[in-house]
C-alpha cells in the first residue's frame, strides 16, 4: 500500500511539474508573439506542445503565429486541434480557420469557416471581403496565365525580407531593400529582424551577382529603403522612418549618391512607395491618412516644383490599402497593388490603363505572379517583356523574396522608344555632363530635362512614339548637338544607341541640324523648324565674335542644278530668320551644295534623309 502511494505522490509530482514547465514555455512564447517575432514564438510553444500536444490553447496560439509567419500553411493543422480541444469554440477561431484553409488554397472548406465565423452578421462587410477573395482566387487559379516566373536566388535572397526591387533601364543594375545583419545601424526592430537599408547588385552576364550595403550617405543607422527610381536611373526615392515616415531624393553625381534631402510634400503621416513618370513631370505615391494606404499624384511645373497632391480617383484606391504604384515607361500603364478590388488575398497586382476618361478598372495580373498571400512592388522594363516582384511564394527562401517574372507576349508591344548612348569630347572621348533637353516639335513643349552622368557621360530616356521629338544636347564652350527623333506610332517597341561627339567652340567646328524640317522640293521653312532655329539664335548671340556659314544639301534624285538652287534656297531661309531675329547678316553666309556632299549612300531611303540636311559652319 505504502508503495502505491509512493507511485501516486511522484506521478502527481511528475505531472505538476510538467504542467509548471509547459506554462514556462508557453509564457516565454507569449512574450516573443506580443512583439512580432513569431518565429522565436514557435521555438517555445512547440516545446510546450511536445509535452501536452491537447492543449486546446497553446494549439490555437501555434495556429496564430505560423498565420503570422513565412510558413502559414502549417497553421491549419494546429487551429483544428485547437478547435477540437476547445469548448465552446470562439467565433475568431472559425474566423482564423478559414484563413487557414484560405491560406492552403481549400476554398470550400475557407468559405464554410468564413460563414461559421459570423452566424449573426455582425462582421457583415468582412465576411463578404474574404468570401470574395476566395471566390477570385478560384476564378485565377483554375485560368492561370502564361507567366514564367523565376526567384532570384540565393546570391540576392535570403531567409529575411528582400524587396522593393528598382531596375535600370539597361538592366545593369538593381537596387532593393533588405533587412540584414550587415545593415548600417546594427539594429533589431522590435520583430527581432534588423533595420531596412538599401543594397546594390550588378548583372554579371546575365545573372545578379552578390549584393552589397551601399552605405552612406544612403544608409544611416534609422530606417533607408529604395522605394523609387528615375527611369535614366540618377534619381532614386528613399524612405527614411522618421516624422511618421517621410520620402527623401538623392541625385547620382557620377558614381556617387548625393545626401538625401526631404521632398517637399512630405507631412507627419507615412509617405513612401514612389513612381516617376519617364518626363518626369508626374509623380505617384502612397500617403496613409489614418485609416487606410492611397495612391497619391502630384505634377512638376515649368519651374521645377511639385504641385500639391491629390489622391487618385476611387477607380484605382479602394476602401483597402493600396501600395506601390509604378508608372509603366509609356506614360500611361499603371501597375499598383492592393488588398481591394478583385485582390485573391493580402496584396495583388493590377494594372489599369489611362484613356480618354480617365483611369480603366484595375485589372488583376491573375495567377500565378498573384498568390493568396502579399504580391508586391512590381515594377516592368520599358518593352513590357521582363517584370520584377517581392512575394512570400512556397518554395521562397523565407519571409519576402525577390522575384523575375517574363510576361506573356502582349498583342501589341508598347509604342515607345528607348533611346540611350553616351556622350563624350571629340578629342579624346572624356565623358561630359551635358544637358539633355528633348521637346515637342510640333507643340514646342517641353517634354523632359535631363542630363547625362559625369563619370559615364551615359544617358537614357523613354519616349512614347508617334511624336516628333528635337533632343538638343548642351555644355558651356561646346556646340550645341540635336538629335531628331520620330517612332510611327504603330511601330511598337525599339530601343536606340546614340552616342555623341561635342565639338569644341572653334573655327572648323560642324554640326548637323537635325531638327531643320522642308516639305519635299520645297525651300520654306515648316513650323516644326521654329524650335530649332531659336536655339541657333540664342547660342549665336551668347558667342557674337562667331561668324558661321549655314549650308544646305540634298539627295541625288532629280535634276543637279534643281537640287543645287533647292539647297542654297533653303540655307538663305535659314539665314533671313537669323536676321529677323537680330543676328548680324555680317556674320552670316549660305551656300547650296546640292548632292555633291552625300554623307550616307543615296542607294537607300535612309541614306538619302540623312544626305537631305542643313548643316552649321564656324567660319571664323
Amino acid at each position: 500500500m505504502k508503495t502505491i502511494v509512493l507511485f501516486i505522490a511522484g506521478l502527481f509530482v511528475s505531472v505538476l511539474l510538467s504542467a509548471q514547465t509547459e506554462e514556462k514555455f508557453i509564457q516565454k512564447g507569449e512574450k516573443f508573439f506580443n512583439d512580432g517575432r513569431y518565429a522565436e514564438s514557435l521555438e517555445f510553444f512547440e516545446q510546450a506542445y511536445a509535452i501536452n500536444p491537447k492543449n486546446g490553447a497553446l494549439n490555437y496560439k501555434i495556429g496564430l503565429a505560423y498565420l503570422k509567419s513565412t510558413y502559414k500553411g502549417k497553421a491549419l493543422k494546429y487551429l483544428l486541434e485547437a478547435e477540437a480541444n476547445t469548448k465552446p469554440v470562439p467565433l475568431e477561431m472559425y474566423l482564423n480557420i478559414g484563413r487557414a484553409y484560405h491560406i492552403n488554397l481549400k476554398f470550400d472548406e475557407a468559405l464554410e469557416y468564413y460563414l461559421k465565423s459570423d452566424p449573426n452578421n455582425i462582421n457583415k462587410k468582412e465576411i463578404s471581403k474574404v468570401t470574395g477573395e476566395c471566390t477570385y482566387a478560384k476564378k485565377y487559379l483554375a485560368a492561370p496565365q502564361p507567366y514564367m516566373i523565376s526567384n532570384l536566388g540565393d546570391k540576392v535572397n535570403t531567409q529575411l525580407p528582400e524587396y522593393y526591387p528598382h531596375i535600370t533601364s539597361d538592366f545593369q543594375t538593381m537596387y532593393f531593400t533588405g533587412r540584414r545583419p550587415d545593415s548600417k545601424g546594427g539594429k533589431l526592430e522590435v520583430d527581432g529582424i534588423y533595420f531596412e537599408d538599401i543594397y546594390q547588385c550588378d548583372n554579371k552576364g546575365g545573372s545578379w551577382d552578390s549584393p552589397t550595403n551601399m552605405g552612406g550617405p544612403l544608409n544611416s543607422e534609422g530606417h533607408d529603403a529604395c522605394i523609387g527610381l528615375s527611369k535614366d536611373g540618377q534619381t532614386m526615392y528613399i524612405y527614411k522612418g522618421q516624422n511618421g515616415g517621410d520620402i527623401f531624393i538623392s541625385e547620382l553625381d557620377g558614381d556617387r549618391w548625393g545626401t538625401p534631402n526631404p521632398a517637399p510634400f512630405n507631412t507627419e503621416f507615412f509617405e513612401s512607395s514612389v513612381s516617376v513618370s519617364a518626363d518626369g513631370k508626374k509623380m505617384y505615391f502612397v500617403r496613409n491618412l489614418g485609416s487606410n494606404k492611397d495612391i497619391l499624384t502630384c505634377s512638376k511645373g515649368s519651374s521645377g516644383q511639385w504641385s500639391k497632391p491629390v489622391k487618385m480617383s476611387s477607380n484605382i484606391n479602394s476602401e483597402y490599402d493600396e501600395e506601390s504604384p509604378f508608372i509603366h515607361d509609356d506614360g500611361k500603364t499603371l501597375y499598383f497593388s492592393s488588398k481591394g478590388h478583385s485582390s485573391m488575398g493580402g496584396y495583388d497586382i493590377f494594372r489599369s490603363v489611362k484613356g480618354p476618361q480617365g483611369w480603366s478598372a484595375p485589372e488583376n495580373l491573375g495567377s500565378p505572379i498573384n498568390s493568396v498571400g502579399d504580391d508586391i512592388y512590381f515594377t516592368l522594363a520599358a518593352d513590357g517583356k521582363i517584370g520584377f516582384f517581392s512575394s512570400e511564394k512556397d518554395g521562397g527562401f523565407g519571409k519576402q523574396d525577390l522575384y523575375m517574372v517574363r510576361m506573356p507576349i502582349p498583342p501589341k508591344t508598347p509604342a515607345l522608344v528607348l533611346l540611350k548612348g553616351k556622350i563624350e569630347e571629340e578629342i579624346g572621348g572624356a565623358p561630359i555632363d551635358a544637358k539633355i533637353t528633348v521637346v515637342n516639335n510640333q507643340t514646342r513643349e517641353v517634354v523632359a530635362n535631363l542630363k547625362s552622368n559625369s563619370k559615364t557621360g551615359k544617358y537614357m530616356l523613354s519616349l512614347p512614339a508617334g511624336v516628333n521629338y528635337n533632343i538638343t544636347i548642351e555644355k558651356d564652350g561646346h556646340l550645341f548637338q540635336s538629335q531628331n527623333i520620330q517612332l510611327d506610332s504603330n511601330a511598337g517597341f525599339k530601343e536606340m544607341v546614340n552616342n555623341v561627339k561635342m565639338l569644341n567652340v572653334k573655327t572648323g567646328s560642324k554640326i548637323i541640324l537635325n531638327n531643320i524640317f522642308f516639305d519635299t522640293a520645297k525651300d520654306f521653312l515648316r513650323p516644326e523648324s521654329m524650335e530649332e532655329l531659336d536655339r541657333l539664335v540664342k547660342m549665336l548671340k551668347e558667342h557674337v565674335a562667331l561668324k558661321i556659314e549655314i549650308s544646305g544639301h540634298t539627295d541625288n534624285r532629280g535634276d543637279e542644278k534643281a537640287n543645287q538652287l533647292l539647297s542654297q534656297n533653303r540655307a538663305k531661309n535659314v539665314v533671313n530668320y537669323l536676321v529677323t531675329n537680330g543676328v548680324a547678316a555680317a556674320r552670316l553666309t549660305f551656300k547650296g551644295y546640292g548632292s555633291s556632299n552625300s554623307i550616307a549612300s543615296n542607294d537607300t531611303e535612309d541614306g538619302r534623309k540623312q544626305n537631305r540636311r542643313t548643316e552649321f559652319l564656324i567660319v571664323e
